[in-house]
């Protein structure tokens, strides 16, 4: 028996964009030596996003912490993540493109946290040596690589290493077991032509085979072509150009490029300068750089600006103009039809005004109330709780309605309803049939009057739309799994060449829907939309797995929506960095705020620092569009109770949710948050159905409510409502650390304080005496610091005070300022000013409140007035009798 790894150091000199490497690095600043309590492995199946069953191990030999090992299929890129401590790893999710089927330890190295080190574990009895020779019109620079039974046929993952004109690669496996395998270039774009799978078996003592490539099914014409949305602006107003950047690695010539789009909704096509499809708009070279005989070329080029309300898309392609073909971003393919379909949308970009002021309910409906027992058809009331945790528990749409009273009463103005789809599971994310109800959650006429009735009391309603996939049960699934390509819908789904298909994170129930495909695009943009936006009248939709469609359908998708309703209000669920969640603006209106999930969890869960709070926002403003709605939430189906988390401490939760009210976004209460539902056991107790733990069912006995918790949510509601600044006002940090948060909000003429303390006792100096009132008591204060009692929160509206006088000190005499009632400031009579001579002066509000030292200098001499604005007293306006404008 040996401890095996398939591929040898030298292997990770691959072709570029074609193949990643086994061990795959990511260039991410030094973390240096840091030191960690735990580091837990979360991820796709097999592995999960919640709970701490994948606990890593220190290694003290190597310095590292290692994972057990974990079954992976070979040829998929695995999406995982560590989280050290309780808090995630920043950034993307860490990426691995699995070169065969077999078991894998996780390697995360302190020194380098973005490092991609995993590694075989698998012991096997046998190995071959693959040896080939390729064509001799086979570019130098490219990599073979082999696609194989044990890696799905996937031509990206396995390259071969050069000795001379001879490739050759050592795979491993069990001695007697047959592999098939088909060589290519980094892609199934370029493939060896040849009739049938090569075959070779697997020996004890090692074999070696040679192979001769005698033709490719096509070559690339560069190394590298890529876009990946670099246009600017990106999101384009009515009108705008846009620019094109295009960036290619070759060792050729590349002297020429094109873009080829259209703006009536087709997919654009064309080659070398001639538009099949749409528009032809030249790429010019604009620099080229080279480092080792790899050229670095950028090329750009203008997309004409369009009419509100244009979708625009895009294919692009470069070439050498003394050569044949081309080559296209971002998928290095040969053909405009296997290109990657860019898009945007034009329009003044903006989001639905009550979808900012939106304080939004989470129901899960089989969870929430069973308002008709005689549609439990899958209920069993006699499992006991665990077990049927797992399956239907008898909530649905008619218990939604006999408790919108309840709803109404708490104040929230929207509900976000869980998918009702008819399908297999209570959860209903696995669609069997995208215009069906599913009779346990009701009827489509029950639907019809819940949406009636809740429209009635000024609620919005938000339904949870699966686009990216559907259950393997559904009726199209089974049609093209049982006729294959005599399927019309086999290409409505995604098929390899080993019989498999594409999935939602490997989960073989749920088979990927090919949004891409325009006949499966146009049955879900002009059937299955219309039926929810239009039928039922829903406001919008919350979108599961935005990530998966392409770029392309949000926009097609953007484009649907808005035109049945501008006001429909659409965000999504990309559980990803805040870079890629800011990459869906302009298609989207807002996403879930999964940062603010995590920081808020780590900061007053965990006993992390108010600084990441405040931290979280100011990256929020840097990085989001103003129009952008983030979805602020707590907890959710997805993720551990929050009163969980915290140890069942209310006060913890109530100083979180304080803290999310009062800040930017749309706040979301998963349905029992406000009534201080937790979870009756550890989710990391149990190694599958974790979130069922996350979904009990809805407590409604008065005696089991936390009634304050409820009182506090209905506050912090009723508060939200009443004040501007609290909504669209903007930001500001006044005094931030471990334990305390003090912060502004503010909008034209109304600002609101807020003050959060989770440590001891503390008082906070403001910058300027104030005149506060309490918004919560009512009480007044003047005062220049806040006092706040341990674990306690506060927010305060600032009063403006009445003003009977201002005086003006520091230019010679105190003058009196008079009061312009029209412009609403104060006024002083003319007062002269020496040339470039520095003024340093205050203003004194009803002869006892200073601002304190303000500047001026005059750039030339002479009368000048000063001016008192009482909205902004420290703002420095003193205008020359020439100059109405004035110096700030």
């Amino acid at each position: 028996m040996r401890k095996s790894i398939i591929f040898l150091l030298g292997l990770v000199l691959l072709l570029g964009a074609f193949v990643e490497p086994f061990a795959q690095t990511r260039n991410a600043e030094a973390a240096g030596e840091k030191v960690y309590e735990n580091v837990v492995l979360r991820g796709q199946a097999p592995l999960s996003w919640d709970g701490s069953n994948n606990p890593l191990t220190y290694d003290e030999t190597e310095g590292v912490w290692k994972s057990g090992p974990v079954t992976l299929n070979g040829g998929i890129t695995f999406e995982y993540k560590f989280v050290m401590d309780g808090s995630w790893l920043d950034g993307e999710n860490l990426r691995f493109s699995v070169p065969q089927t077999g078991d894998y330890i996780f390697v995360f190295d302190t020194s380098d946290e973005r490092k991609v080190d995993v590694r075989l574990a698998s012991e096997y009895t046998g190995s071959l040596t693959l040896q080939l020779t390729v064509p001799d019109e086979t570019p130098e620079w490219v990599v073979p690589t082999v696609a194989t039974s044990e890696n799905g046929f996937s031509y990206s993952v396995a390259p071969l290493e050069r000795n001379g004109d001879i490739y050759t690669i050592e795979l491993f496996g069990e001695a007697g077991q047959e592999l098939e395998y088909v060589y290519g270039l980094g892609d199934q774009k370029y493939r060896e032509v040849i009739a049938e799978n090569r075959k070779a078996v697997f020996a004890e003592e090692g074999k070696v085979i040679h192979d001769k490539v005698t033709e490719w099914t096509g070559l690339p014409v560069a190394k590298n072509v890529t876009h990946q949305f670099n246009h600017d602006p990106y999101i384009p107003s009515p009108h705008e150009d846009v620019t094109v950047r295009v960036e290619v690695e070759h060792y050729g010539p590349i002297d020429q490029g094109g873009i080829y789009y259209t703006t009536n909704g087709e997919s654009p096509a064309g080659a070398r300068g001639e538009a099949a499809t749409g528009t032809f708009s030249p790429l010019t070279l604009i620099e080229t750089s080279e480092e080792n005989g790899l050229k670095h070329s950028v090329l750009t080029g203008i997309i004409p600006g369009q009419k509100d309300g244009t979708p625009v898309k895009y294919v692009t392609d470069v070439w050498a103009a003394d050569g044949a073909g081309s080559q296209y971003a971002d998928t290095n393919s040969l053909t405009s039809e296997e290109a990657t379909e860019f898009a945007y949308y034009v329009e003044d970009y903006s989001s639905p005004e009550w979808a900012k002021e939106a304080v939004i309910y989470h129901i899960f409906v089989d969870r929430f109330f069973d308002g008709n027992e005689e549609n439990n058809y899958d209920v069993n009331p006699n499992l006991p709780v665990e077990e049927g945790l797992k399956g239907w528990m008898g909530g649905d749409l008619e218990g939604v309605i006999e408790q919108l009273d309840y709803i109404e009463d708490l104040g929230v103005n929207t509900l976000w309803l869980s998918p009702v789809f008819e399908g297999p599971y209570s959860h209903g994310y696995h669609p069997a049939d995208y215009t069906a109800i599913d009779p346990s959650f009701g009827t489509v006429e029950v639907m019809e009057e819940l949406i009636e009735e809740a429209h009635d009391r000024d609620m919005k309603v938000i339904y949870d739309f699966v686009p990216n996939h559907t259950s393997s049960q559904h009726p199209f699934f089974q049609d093209a799994l049982a006729n294959g390509v005599n399927s019309p819908y086999y290409d409505w789904y995604t098929f390899y060449e080993d019989g498999s298909y594409e999935t939602f994170y490997g989960i073989g129930e749920l088979p990927q829907f090919n949004n891409d495909n325009e006949e499966a695009r146009d049955y879900m943009l002009n059937e299955v939309v219309p039926f929810w936006l239009e039928e039922l009248e829903f406001d919008g939709f919350r979108l599961d797995y935005a990530k998966g469609p392409s770029f392309s359908f949000w926009v097609d998708f953007r484009d649907k929506v808005k035109s049945i309703d501008p006001d429909m209000y659409i965000f999504g669920e990309v559980w990803d960095s805040r870079k890629t969640i800011a990459s869906y603006g302009g298609k989207l209106d807002g996403a879930l705020d999964f940062s603010f999930h995590d920081t808020f969890k780590g900061t007053f869960a965990f006993g992390g620092s108010m600084e990441s709070v405040a931290n979280y926002v100011l990256e929020n403003e840097q990085t989001y569009h103003p129009e952008f709605v983030p979805t602020t939430f707590l907890d959710n189906h997805d993720v551990p109770r929050f009163l969980y988390e915290a140890g069942n401490d209310p006060n913890k939760l109530k100083l979180a949710s304080f803290t999310q009210f009062m800040l930017p976004g749309s706040p979301v209460i998963y349905y029992g948050t406000e009534i201080g539902m937790t979870q009756s056991a550890n989710h990391n107790d149990y190694s599958d159905w974790r979130d069922r733990w996350y979904r009990e069912m809805m407590i409604w006995e008065e005696e089991k409510q936390n009634l304050d918790l409820y009182a506090h949510y209905e506050e912090m509601i009723e508060l939200r409502g009443e004040y501007e600044a609290l909504i669209h006002g903007d930001f500001s940090v006044l005094e931030v650390n471990h334990d305390v948060l003090l912060f502004e909000r503010s909008i034209e003429d109304e600002r609101v304080i807020v003050a959060v303390n989770k440590g001891t006792a503390a008082a906070l100096a403001l910058d300027e005496e104030l005149m506060l009132e309490n918004i919560q008591t009512g009480e007044q204060i003047k005062t220049s610091e806040l006092t706040l009692e341990a674990a306690s929160f506060a927010a305060y509206e600032v009063m403006n005070e009445e003003i009977e006088s201002v005086t003006l000190r520091g230019v010679g005499k105190d003058a009196e300022l008079y009061f312009d009632k029209k412009e609403g400031v104060w006024r002083s009579e003319r007062i002269h000013l020496k040339n470039k001579k520095k003024v340093t002066f205050e203003y004194v509000v009803n002869g006892e409140n200073s601002t304190g030292s303000l500047i001026f200098t005059p750039k030339k001499g002479g009368p000048y007035e000063f001016i008192f604005d009482p909205q902004k007293p420290t703002k420095v306006t003193v205008l020359h009798t020439s100059d109405k404008k004035g110096k700030k």
